[in-house]
């Protein structure tokens, strides 16, 4: 068959076996090169458009090749559409079930009870802890799980499956009511091991990890003490004391003021003179210390 006769059957042959597939963000000239061995003058790495969206195709037309030749100083007589899209899939139990084990801790028990039927671009599964939703009351053993495949190198297309997960695990839980706000003593907690679903909030495991914090919100006897719900306590706290520096220029003045709201060093806190009963602000430095620089003639 002759050169001419032999490109186009091999165009016409890449045209009807479909659209050729892309992988990253960009349609580069190496997938150019890829339909057409004519484009490989092209610079690999060049950018030549955008790649489709999942579930839809990007068509090159024959005159859009050839003007896209032409700029590049490539002789193209002949040539027909170029078709691209992105590959699509449905995953696997198996791949979907090498995924959660990634997150889950060893030792979990894991059941698959469904997954999403739907079409996702080829790329890497991602099944995070955080996505495990809570039980629902009406099936308390099946969890709602929403992760994610990432493709086309910065891109994600939501996935979603529903599993059983049990593990036994050790956490710190609350021996009482605890409080907000208050700093919690080691005799308000203990350990205890369950086994179950997986909670979404990783709790605490050991009580060092707890004691002398307080709690962005109260907790009732018997639950978990969540990580995330826990903070360091304020360095000065309303109503405690607060020793005030002030300098007038070659003057130096020291007395304690009362602070109105709770705060941590470097941050600004508002105080109140208990002689004069007039409030200020000043920044809190280690200590419990604030220094104030003030004008001749004026007063706290």
């Amino acid at each position: 068959m002759p050169p001419r006769l032999l490109l186009i059957a091999t165009l016409a042959s890449i045209a009807s076996a479909g659209c050729l597939p892309v992988t990253g963000n960009r349609i580069l000239g190496r997938d150019l090169a890829l339909a057409d061995p004519r484009f490989s003058a092209l610079s690999s790495t060049l950018t030549v458009g955008f790649a489709p969206s999942p579930g839809t195709k990007r068509v090159y037309s024959a005159a859009e090749l050839q003007r896209l030749a032409r700029a590049n100083g490539i002789q193209l007589n002949d040539t027909a559409d170029v078709c691209f899209e992105l590959q699509m899939l449905q995953i696997g139990e198996e791949d979907a079930m090498a995924a959660m084990r990634r997150a889950l801790p060893p030792g979990a028990s894991l059941k698959i009870i469904e997954l999403a039927k739907v079409d996702v671009p080829a790329g890497q599964i991602e099944f995070p802890l955080e996505g495990l939703e809570p039980p629902a009351p009406a099936a308390p053993a099946a969890q709602l799980w929403r992760g994610y495949v990432k493709y086309a190198e910065t891109r994600k297309a939501a996935y979603w499956a529903r599993v059983e997960v049990k593990a036994r695990f050790a956490m710190v839980v609350a021996d009482k009511d605890l409080p907000l706000n208050k700093a919690i003593d080691a005799a308000s907690l203990r350990i205890e091991t369950r086994t179950g679903p997986l909670a979404r909030e990783q709790a605490a495991v050991r009580i060092e990890d707890v004691r002398g914090r307080v709690l962005k919100r109260a907790l009732k006897a018997g639950e978990s003490v969540p990580l995330a719900l826990l903070m360091d306590p304020p360095s000065v706290r309303r109503g405690d004391p607060v020793k005030v520096e002030v300098q007038s220029g070659p003057a130096h003045l020291q007395f304690e003021a009362v602070a109105e709201n709770s705060a941590n060093e470097g941050d600004m806190i508002e105080l109140r003179n208990p002689s004069s009963g007039k409030t200020f602000r000043a920044r809190l430095n280690p200590g419990s210390k604030v220094v104030v620089v003030i004008a001749a003639g004026q007063s706290l």
